[in-house]
């Protein structure tokens, strides 16, 4: 053979290699294409759902901003109850050991009490943890004010801030006690196991632990995830071992995030806390890698 052919055959062999490359080639870019497609739509679905979730936010927004309006307006009302308080209080001669101003406090306590325990129990939620965040007393101590206080007077006082159906209430409550012969109102725990019994749903407490049991991250971030287990357990009054509350928050992670963060170690749950956020942002850079890959191949 000569120089010649010979050219011409390793020409072909290398064209021939070419061909071979070039159709691995454009499989594997074919197979990119479709999980690439894949891993899209499924981004499309976790953004659907983000819309959803915050559409159904916008709704939960505007039904608290209704409640806040109603707050502010009993607030108005408390203000001016403790204005008109004390200016009476002023014109008369208060007793030794009372004190006008200490007088007025406890009424807006007493009104905001009677608030907490009528208007409803979401509602009285958030009251109360305005009443933490600004320092105020809880609810079991509201009296140690005035510890010389009799139950007869902190059943009056406190009756004294009904209105409305409240009133009616009371005032139907009462009576039919009196009708039936049967032991009347006569302490302030009494009073209030009444006022939680009429007011406060029977099946509040289960929904809370069905809520707990069946809580899940799906589309919020892991710190969401984790203040809504806490707020739940804070209201069902939840008390459990650190390594259950921890395996409870592990178990409810998203596959992939628990997937990570279990493989560290951790002691208590602020380190938990923090694998989880970590393993979180490992993936969101994942998917950011592969979101710049599809916009290559397109």
């Amino acid at each position: 053979m000569s120089a010649s052919d010979n050219k011409i055959v390793n020409q072909e062999n290398k064209n021939s290699a070419d061909i071979i490359t070039w159709r691995e080639y454009e499989a594997l870019r074919n197979e990119m294409r479709c999980e690439f497609r894949t891993q899209d739509d499924e981004l499309k679905g976790t953004v659907d759902e983000i819309k959803q979730t915050l559409d159904a936010t916008n709704v939960t927004v505007t039904g608290l901003a209704d409640q806040m309006t109603d707050i502010q307006r009993n607030i108005a009302d408390m203000r001016l109850a403790i204005e008109n308080l004390t200016t009476q209080q002023q014109q008369q001669q208060p007793d030794d050991d009372e004190d006008p101003l200490k007088m007025a406090h406890t009424m807006l306590v007493v009104r905001l009490v009677v608030i907490i325990l009528v208007v409803g129990f979401h509602l009285a939620a958030m009251v109360v943890e305005k009443m933490k965040k600004m320092g105020w007393l809880k609810i079991e101590k509201l009296w140690s004010l005035h510890p010389n206080y009799s139950e007869d007077r902190k059943i009056k006082l406190a009756s004294s801030e009904f209105d409305g159906y409240a009133l009616r209430w009371w005032d139907s409550l009462v009576r039919n006690l009196d009708e039936d012969g049967a032991q009347p109102i006569r302490t302030w725990r009494a009073m209030k196991e009444a006022m939680t019994s009429r007011f406060v749903p029977t099946n509040y407490m289960r929904n809370i632990f069905d809520k707990l049991t069946l809580l899940r991250q799906g589309v919020k971030t892991v710190d969401e995830y984790y203040m809504e287990m806490e707020m739940l357990m804070q209201r069902g009054r939840v008390r459990e071992s650190l390594e259950m509350t921890m395996q409870r928050f592990l178990n409810g992670l998203k596959y992939d995030v628990k997937g990570i963060a279990r493989h560290y170690t951790y002691t208590n749950m602020n380190q938990l806390l923090h694998h989880a956020r970590e393993a979180e942002s490992q993936l969101a850079d994942d998917k950011g890698l592969v979101c710049q890959c599809l916009q290559i191949v397109d």
